[in-house]
C-alpha cells in the first residue's frame, strides 16, 4: 500500500526547510549574504524576517533563538544604511533614496519579530522565560519607537496597526509586571525600561510633529529620550491632574484627556515633573550651560531651539491653555497653481521660465479652505516628495490676487498618497530684490514683502539661508534705486529660506549692481527708505492661528510685478 502519510509528511518537511525557519537555517542564510553589498544583504535579512514573522509553525524555542541572532547580525547594517541616508557616509552600491525602504521595513519587521516571540510565549504559558521576555519587550518597543519617529520625520500619518501593536507590547509588560524594571537592551546601550520606551513615541505624537521640520523632530526625539522617564502612567482617571491619555486596547495615538475617556483600557498621565525639569534645563541652557551636561545634543542651546523647547513645554503644560483657532475657516474647493521653493518663486516672478533657464515645475493643488491667516490645501504626493515645513510657496489666484507667497506650516501625508498642508500667507504680490555684499561677491535675489503701506513693522526679506547671517550688511537694489541695509537676527530658518527683518542704513546714489531682470517695483513707493524693520511671520498653523502679514496688496503701484498664474 502506498504511504500517503509519509508523502504528506515529506512534502511538509520540504516546505519547512525553505528559507529561514530556525536558528540553523538562519546561520546558513547569513553565511551566504554578499559581504560587499550591504544594502542587498540588508534587504535579504528583511525578507527573512518577514518570512519568519509569517510562519506560524515555527516553535517557540527556535523563534526565540533566531530573532535575536538576526537582530545581532543586522544592527550594524542598519546603522550603515542610516548613515548613507543622512549623507554622512557614501556607499558606492547605494544612494540615499535607495536605502530608505529597507530601513523602514527593518524597524517594522524586527519590532514584529520580538512581539511575536512574546505573544507565542504567553499563549504557551511557558515558565522561566521572564528575563528573556523582558529583554524582548524592551527591544520590540525600541523598534516601534524608531518606526514612529521615522514616520514623523517624513510627515507620514502613522498606521493604526503600529499604534495597536505598540500598545499591545506595553500591555504585555504590564502583564509581566516589568513596566519600570530597568534593563540594558543591548551591550552598548544605556539602561532603560518598558514605560520609558513606550512613552517616548506617545509624547512625540503630542509634540505636533506635523508642524516641525525633520531636524526639529529628531531633536525633540532626543529630548524625550532624556525626559520620558519622568512620566508615570496611571490606571484611574483624575481630570484635574492628568493631561493626556491613551487606549492600550486601541489603534489610535494618544490624545489630550477628556472626561469620557474612562475604562480599564485607558492609561493616563500628567506632565508636571517633566515640564518642571525641562524648564530648569531650558533656563540653564539659556544662561550658558552646556547641553552635554544634561545629556542633550549640542544644538539644543541654539536660540531657535530654546524657543522650540519653550513652545513644547507650553504645549505639554496644564498651566497653559491649549492652542485655539483664531480665524474661522471658509470651505472652498478650487484648483490653484503652486510654485514650490524660494528659488522657483523668484524665477517665476522674474519671468525666467524656459528659454535659457530651467523650466519651473509648477503644480496644481486643491484649495480646501481659507481664513484670514492662510489656506488649507491638498495634493497627490509623489514617491520622492521633499516638501518641508518652513518651505516657501507661491500661489496663483487666491482671493482675487494674481500671486501670493506663503510658507508651509503643517504637512500630513496619508497612505493613499494624498498630502494635506496648512499654509500661512506672508505676502500678496511680493517684490523681487537684488542683494549683494558690500565687499563684492556675486549678487543674488530675494523677496521683499510690504503689505501694510508705510508701516515699517510690516516688512521683511526672504532670502536663501546660505547667504544669511545676523547683522550682515548688503546692498539692496530695486527699481533703479539702491540701499545699504543690515539684517536683523533671523525670525526663522525654514527649508532653504531665512526670513529676517532689516534696518535701512542709507540710500545710495547709484546702484552698485544692476541686473534688468530684478523686479524692484514698489520699494521706494512703499517707504523702504528710512524703514527700520521688516515684519515677523508667525510660527503658527496656517488658517488656524495667527495672521503674520495681513495679506493686503501694497498701497503702491507695482509696474511689471511679474506674470499672472492661471
Amino acid at each position: 500500500m502506498f504511504d500517503f502519510k509519509g508523502l504528506i509528511g515529506a512534502l511538509f518537511s520540504r516546505e519547512q526547510q525553505q528559507g529561514v525557519h530556525d536558528y540553523k537555517s538562519a546561520t546558513m542564510f547569513m553565511q551566504e549574504l554578499p559581504e560587499s553589498d550591504i544594502l542587498q544583504a540588508h534587504i535579504e535579512i528583511v525578507k527573512a524576517l518577514r518570512q519568519l514573522n509569517g510562519n506560524a509553525r515555527i516553535s517557540l524555542k527556535e523563534r526565540m533563538r533566531t530573532v535575536p541572532y538576526l537582530d545581532e547580525k543586522a544592527r550594524s547594517l542598519q546603522d550603515h544604511l542610516i548613515e548613507v541616508y543622512s549623507g554622512s557616509l557614501i556607499d558606492d552600491h547605494a544612494a540615499p533614496h535607495q536605502v530608505l525602504p529597507s530601513i523602514l521595513a527593518y524597524w517594522h519587521q524586527m519590532a514584529e519579530a520580538y512581539r511575536l516571540c512574546i505573544k507565542q510565549a504567553l499563549q504557551a504559558g511557558t515558565r522561566h522565560l521572564e528575563q528573556q521576555l523582558h529583554l524582548f519587550l524592551v527591544r520590540s518597543l525600541l523598534h516601534y519607537n524608531q518606526e514612529v519617529k521615522w514616520g514623523y520625520l517624513r510627515y507620514m500619518e502613522i498606521d493604526g496597526r503600529v499604534w495597536r501593536n505598540l500598545n499591545r507590547v506595553y500591555h504585555y509588560a504590564e502583564h509581566l509586571k516589568v513596566t519600570t524594571t530597568p534593563v540594558q537592551p543591548y551591550p552598548e546601550a544605556e539602561l532603560t525600561d518598558a514605560r520609558r520606551e513606550y512613552l517616548q513615541p506617545l509624547m512625540l505624537a503630542l509634540s505636533n510633529p506635523e508642524k516641525l521640520q525633520p531636524s526639529q523632530i529628531e531633536l525633540v526625539w532626543h529630548w524625550l529620550r532624556r525626559w520620558s522617564g519622568r512620566i508615570e502612567l496611571e490606571l484611574q482617571i483624575r481630570p484635574n491632574r492628568q493631561l493626556f491619555a491613551v487606549n492600550i486596547a486601541g489603534s489610535t495615538p494618544p490624545k489630550r484627556l477628556r472626561r469620557d475617556m474612562v475604562g480599564d483600557n485607558w492609561r493616563y498621565w500628567f506632565t508636571e515633573a517633566l515640564v518642571q525639569h525641562a524648564r530648569d534645563v531650558h533656563d540653564q541652557l539659556d544662561r550658558g550651560a552646556k547641553p552635554e551636561a544634561h545629556g542633550l545634543p549640542m544644538e539644543s542651546a541654539d536660540p531657535v531651539h530654546l524657543e522650540l523647547m519653550h513652545k513644547l513645554l507650553n504645549l505639554w503644560s496644564r498651566d497653559i491653555p491649549p492652542p485655539v483657532r483664531r480665524f474661522e475657516r471658509q470651505d472652498i474647493r478650487k484648483r490653484v497653481q503652486v510654485v514650490r521653493g524660494l528659488d522657483d518663486v523668484i524665477r517665476f516672478l522674474r519671468g525666467q521660465n524656459g528659454g535659457g533657464h530651467r523650466l519651473i515645475d509648477a503644480e496644481h493643488w486643491v484649495l480646501e479652505n481659507e481664513s484670514s491667516g492662510g489656506y488649507g490645501m491638498n495634493y497627490s504626493g509623489k514617491g520622492d516628495d521633499k516638501l518641508l515645513v518652513g518651505e516657501v510657496v507661491g500661489l496663483g489666484q487666491t482671493e482675487g490676487r494674481s500671486f501670493t507667497v506663503g510658507i508651509i506650516r503643517r504637512i500630513t501625508k496619508h497612505r493613499n498618497g494624498h498630502v494635506h498642508v496648512g499654509i500661512e500667507r506672508l505676502s500678496a504680490n511680493p517684490v523681487v530684490v537684488e542683494l549683494s555684499q558690500l565687499q563684492g561677491g556675486r549678487a543674488f535675489h530675494g523677496l521683499y514683502a510690504a503689505d501694510a503701506g508705510t508701516n515699517a513693522s510690516d516688512r521683511f526679506l526672504m532670502l536663501p539661508h546660505t547667504f544669511f547671517a545676523a547683522h550682515r550688511e548688503f546692498h539692496l537694489a530695486a527699481q533703479g534705486k539702491s540701499y545699504r541695509i543690515r539684517l536683523d537676527p533671523a525670525l526663522e530658518h525654514g527649508g532653504y529660506t531665512a526670513i529676517s527683518r532689516f534696518s535701512v542704513l542709507e540710500r545710495l546714489e547709484t546702484q552698485p549692481v544692476s541686473h534688468p531682470g530684478a523686479n524692484g517695483a514698489g520699494i521706494n513707493g512703499a517707504g523702504l527708505n528710512g524703514a527700520a524693520h521688516g515684519h515677523h511671520p508667525t510660527h503658527t498653523e496656517a488658517g488656524v492661528n495667527g495672521n503674520a502679514v495681513n495679506g493686503h496688496s501694497p498701497h503702491t503701484t507695482l509696474p511689471g510685478a511679474g506674470p499672472t498664474m492661471h
